[in-house]
C-alpha cells in the first residue's frame, strides 16, 4: 500500500480554508468597514436628508457582517417631525436597530426556507461562520414577511412570456397542519374540540413551454418556473385573484397561448371558467381522467383486471393519440343499453358519464401533445410535494401567522425575488 493510500490519512486541505479565513478575517473586516464608512460619508456629504437634520451629531452603529462586526459612524439628528434619526441606515437599506447585515439576513432567510426547521437553519448558519439561534431565525422570518406584505414584487417577472411564447399554468391544493384553539391542552381530555386543524393550501406553478426541456429519455424538467401559494383560509375567489396577478407578471396578457392543466377539483375549474376560460385553454389531467375511467371499467367488468385493463387501454390510447370520439360513443352506448340492471352499476355509469361530459372540451390531448404541451399536472404535484417537504414534516404544527410568514419567504425565494426585501429606503 502506498504512503498516500494508507487509511486514516486526513486531507491536508481539511480545515485549511477555515483557518486561512480566520487568520485573514480581521484584515478583511477592517477593509470592509473602511469601504462602507466611505460609502456612508460620501452619501452624507450631499444628502438632503442629512442637511435637513437639526442638532446633528455623530453616533456609532454596529452591524454583523460576513467578515465580523463592523462599527460605522453616522450622522444623527432631529428631523422635520421632531424625531431623532440617522438617515444613513435607510440609505444602506437597514431597519432601525437592525443587527445583521442584509447579506447575513438573506443567508438566514435562505437557510430557513431550504432546511426542515428553524433549528436546522441555525445549525446551517454556523457552517458559514454566522451565529444565530433558532429564535433569532424565527423572528427574522416574521420581520421579513411583514416587509414582503408591504413591498410587492416587481410588476414583471424575470423570464416572463413574450408574444411568441406559450404559457402553462397548473394549480392544486394540499393540506397543512395548524394549531387549533386548544393546542397544548391535555389530549386525553376527549371532550375538547380538535387540537389540530387541517387547512388546504392552494398553490400553482406557471412556466413557459420553452422552459420544459428533456433531461433524460422521455423525462422532462422545468428549467425556470414561477410559483404561487396562499396561506390557510384563503378562499378560491381570492386565490383566483392572486393567481391572475401572478400570471400577468409572467406575461399572461402577451403570451400567444395559455394552457391550464389541472385535475378534476371543482374549485379549480370554477376559477378557470370564472376568470380564464375566455382567453385560455383548459386540459384535464390525463392521469386523473384515467382513474375515473378505471372506476367505470371496474363497475362494468368486476374483478377481471385483464378485461378492465384492455377496455380502458383502448379508450386511453384513442384519447392520447386521436380524439375523445371513442370515449363518448362508449358512454352513449352504456346509457342507452346498460350492461346491467344493478343500481350500483347504473350509478357509476351515470356519475362517470356526467364527469366526462363536463370535461369534454378539456380532452384535446392529441392536439395539445403535438404542440409539446404536457397532458398531465405532475409539475404542480411536484410543487405541492416540495412545499410539504418543508411545511408538513413530522411534529410541525403551525400557527396561522407563523405559517403565512415562512410561506411568503419560500415563494419569494423560489421565484428568485428574495433580494427585493432589502431595498434601500433612501435615494
Amino acid at each position: 500500500m502506498s504512503e498516500n493510500a494508507k487509511p486514516g490519512r486526513m486531507s491536508p486541505l481539511m480545515g485549511m480554508e477555515h483557518a486561512f479565513f480566520t487568520e485573514n478575517q480581521e484584515r478583511l473586516r477592517t477593509a470592509f468597514e473602511a469601504r462602507v464608512q466611505k460609502l456612508v460619508a460620501d452619501w452624507e456629504a450631499t444628502a438632503e436628508q442629512v442637511r435637513e437634520l437639526r442638532r446633528k451629531r455623530k453616533v456609532k452603529i454596529r452591524i454583523v457582517t460576513f467578515y465580523g462586526m463592523i462599527t460605522l459612524k453616522v450622522r444623527k439628528g432631529r428631523g422635520r417631525e421632531g424625531g431623532w434619526s440617522h438617515p444613513a441606515t435607510a440609505f444602506l437599506g437597514l431597519r432601525p436597530n437592525q443587527w445583521y447585515s442584509p447579506e447575513m439576513e438573506q443567508r438566514l432567510a435562505v437557510f430557513s426556507v431550504e432546511s426542515g426547521s428553524y433549528e436546522k437553519a441555525a445549525r446551517l448558519a454556523e457552517c458559514t461562520w454566522l451565529t444565530a439561534s433558532d429564535d433569532a431565525v424565527r423572528a427574522l422570518v416574521q420581520r421579513l414577511a411583514e416587509t414582503a406584505a408591504n413591498n410587492p414584487p416587481p410588476l414583471t417577472c424575470n423570464g416572463a412570456a413574450g408574444q411568441e411564447d406559450t404559457l402553462i399554468v397548473m394549480a392544486d391544493g394540499w393540506n397543512a397542519r395548524h394549531r387549533g384553539a386548544n393546542w397544548g391542552r391535555d389530549k386525553s381530555n376527549r371532550v375538547l374540540p380538535e387540537r389540530v386543524h387541517w387547512h388546504e393550501i392552494r398553490s400553482a406553478v406557471i412556466f413557459k413551454l420553452s422552459a420544459l426541456l428533456a433531461v433524460s429519455g422521455k423525462r422532462k424538467a422545468i428549467m425556470d418556473k414561477h410559483v404561487v401559494a396562499v396561506p390557510a383560509d384563503t378562499s378560491p375567489l381570492d386565490f383566483g385573484i392572486r393567481l391572475k396577478e401572478e400570471m400577468i407578471r409572467m406575461g399572461y396578457l402577451r403570451a400567444r397561448n395559455v394552457f391550464f392543466v389541472m385535475d378534476g377539483g371543482v374549485w379549480l375549474w370554477n376559477i378557470f371558467s370564472d376568470r380564464f376560460q375566455q382567453c385560455s385553454k383548459g386540459m384535464l389531467d390525463f392521469y386523473h381522467l384515467s382513474q375515473h375511467l378505471n372506476t367505470l371499467g371496474v363497475a362494468l367488468h368486476g374483478g377481471d383486471e385483464r378485461k378492465v385493463r384492455e377496455w380502458c387501454g383502448k379508450i386511453l390510447h384513442d384519447l392520447k393519440h386521436k380524439s375523445n370520439e371513442r370515449l363518448f360513443k362508449t358512454l352513449d352506448g352504456l346509457l342507452s343499453e346498460p350492461p346491467s340492471d344493478s343500481p350500483a352499476t347504473l350509478k357509476v355509469i351515470n356519475e362517470q358519464e356526467a364527469y366526462f361530459r363536463k370535461h369534454k372540451t378539456h380532452m384535446d390531448y392529441a392536439i395539445n401533445a403535438a404542440q409539446g404541451v404536457p397532458i398531465g399536472s405532475g409539475s404542480v404535484e411536484s410543487l405541492c410535494s416540495q412545499f410539504q417537504n418543508r411545511l408538513k414534516r413530522t411534529g410541525q404544527f403551525w400557527t396561522k401567522d407563523g405559517f403565512a410568514a415562512i410561506l411568503q419567504l419560500i415563494v419569494r425565494h423560489w421565484n428568485g425575488e428574495l433580494d427585493s426585501l432589502w431595498q434601500s429606503a433612501a435615494a
